[in-house]
């Protein structure tokens, strides 16, 4: 089957001979549609990610998969043709965290889908029947590549770890396929929103789905400040992790306030540093977010079929320029989701 593969850390992608797999009892066999490419690719196709020392090559990477049922295994009972996203993270059901709803904390993983097992720069997949989650048909394939990663990271952001309320303020940092998402469920939340970034288009787009306010980084706390009457924002969702992004997050958010940490680098030597004494004498919240569950998930896919938010997708490419999409985001060219068309029927 057509593929584009990580042959070796740090070259470009290419194919590998691969056949077409077979579903087994309780798995469906997913003919991939199309794949969002994120920021995580780029750290898996370069041996960046903490696994990468034990990945096995050659590795198809791509974990945002929208597709439709091509065969069902024993004991599902999925319509072929029926359109799915693939929840990425597969737990085991039975460890603590799965018990107790935590399942993208799992202890013990049966797969985790383009970051250590094959992903969705292919043209089939087998995936469990239950982290395939049904999409509504007014949901366009395209657009549903944006949803399993960008937006579902995105809701348990700025829902579940963010706790956003009507009528808080909420800055995001980094307005990329993550950040345009975060702005509007937090603005379907009923918070008034600020978009911070580098990059004038991306600033631009997040005025488009409906930001009050998008700044660069160095004018954010006056804008911020203006808003908040001095107060300063009452969540800030950091979703770069860098040196720059973490401290920017800090400054911005108020005394008592919360940041919620999405953004994250690899390297140790590029880790930001944390300036304990605002922690601590303001009182400030720093929690973690790590992607989502499957009942978040639904519950983010109706409000794109709902109409609620809008996906944004900076362009679309064929599964053979998989390399031009990786470069997009490395150049940061990409303002929302590149998205790889990996059906040619499509």
């Amino acid at each position: 089957m057509r593929n584009m593969a990580v042959v070796e850390f740090g070259k470009p992608l290419a194919p590998a001979r691969l056949e077409i797999p077979r579903p087994g009892p309780g798995e469906v066999l997913v003919r991939v549609l199309a794949c969002g490419v994120c920021r995580s690719d780029l750290k898996i196709a370069g041996g960046l990610m903490p696994f990468s020392a034990n990945q096995r090559l050659p590795h198809v990477p791509g974990h945002e998969i929208s597709g439709e049922v091509a065969e069902a295994g024993a004991g599902v009972e999925l319509a072929r043709g029926q359109r799915v996203v693939v929840h990425n993270y597969w737990g085991c059901g039975s460890c603590p965290y799965c018990v107790e709803g935590q399942e993208n904390l799992c202890d013990a993983l049966r797969g985790w889908v383009g970051f250590t097992t094959p992903g969705g720069f292919e043209e089939y997949l087998v995936v469990p029947a239950d982290h395939l989650l049904p999409v509504p048909p007014q949901v366009d394939p395209l657009h549903a590549a944006t949803v399993s990663c960008a937006l579902g990271t995105a809701y348990h952001a700025v829902v579940i770890r963010g706790a956003v309320r009507a009528g808080e303020t909420v800055t995001v940092v980094g307005s990329g396929g993550v950040g345009l998402y975060a702005l509007q469920v937090a603005r379907a939340a009923g918070a008034r929103t600020v978009a911070v970034d580098l990059r004038e288009e991306a600033l631009q787009a997040a005025r488009g789905v409906g930001a009050d306010a998008a700044a660069l980084p160095e004018k954010a706390p006056s804008v911020v400040s203006d808003l908040t009457r001095g107060r300063g924002a009452d969540v800030v969702v950091d979703c770069v992790g860098s040196r720059a992004g973490f401290p920017t997050a800090l400054e911005l958010v108020r005394k008592g306030g919360r940041v919620v940490q999405v953004g994250y680098v690899t390297d140790p030597q590029q880790y930001p540093a944390l300036a304990t004494d605002r922690v601590v004498l303001r009182e400030v919240q720093v929690v973690g977010s790590r992607y989502v569950t499957r009942p978040e998930l639904a519950r983010a896919l109706h409000l794109v079929a709902s109409g609620a938010l809008r996906p944004v997708i900076s362009r679309v490419v064929d599964l053979e320029q998989a390399n031009e999409a990786l470069e997009d985001v490395r150049a940061d060219r990409a303002v929302g989701r590149v998205v790889i068309r990996v059906a040619r029927d499509l």
